[in-house]
């Protein structure tokens, strides 16, 4: 986080080139992706829609800033009124559409706007969203199977997936 203040971000935002710009078009693009989803598999609340693509544009202008973690938050709430339906495909472009907000919001707060990118750091920050949204995907996967059936020992089940899921993180923290 920075202390910039509003007019500050926004001079230094009009200097974006390249790769910098992408990422500020991204930023704004990707929860219009989410809510574009949401629509499809469900009415969505279009007050929030709003608001979502107002703070997306904030996100823009000032990446570093707190209003990111509204954005998600307004299309996460948008996605729980809407959508009833847990194994909906929809949620795999809501998941990838919020996994390439964070990253470009990410991208785009720890690199000057005008900075010349390396192809070295372009894969880098792909790689790192591609694992996410593959991993949403194959969590979507796994939610889509089990969700019409009634399994018998569901705390077993639970504990089995979160001994699953702390051996990713430590395998990935390994890998890091």
């Amino acid at each position: 986080m920075s202390d910039q203040f509003w007019p500050e971000s926004w001079r230094l935002g009009t200097r974006a080139r390249g790769v910098g710009l992408l990422l500020r078009l991204l930023v704004v693009l990707a929860p219009a992706a989410a809510l574009g989803c949401t629509r499809l598999a469900a009415d969505s609340i279009l007050a929030i829609e709003v608001v979502v693509i107002a703070a997306a544009a904030l996100v823009a202008i000032a990446p570093d800033s707190h209003v990111g973690l509204v954005v998600v938050a307004l299309v996460g709430a948008n996605w729980w009124a809407s959508v009833g339906d847990l194994a909906t495909p929809w949620s795999i472009g809501v998941a990838a559409s919020l996994a390439v907000f964070h990253a470009s919001a990410a991208a785009a707060s720890v690199v000057p706007p005008s900075a010349v990118w390396t192809r070295a750091m372009c894969r880098r920050w792909l790689q790192r969203c591609s694992v996410v949204v593959c991993g949403s995907a194959a969590t979507w996967g796994v939610v889509a199977a089990v969700h019409d059936q009634r399994v018998a020992g569901a705390q077993l089940l639970v504990a089995a997936a979160l001994v699953v899921a702390a051996s990713g993180a430590l395998w990935m923290r390994g890998a890091s």
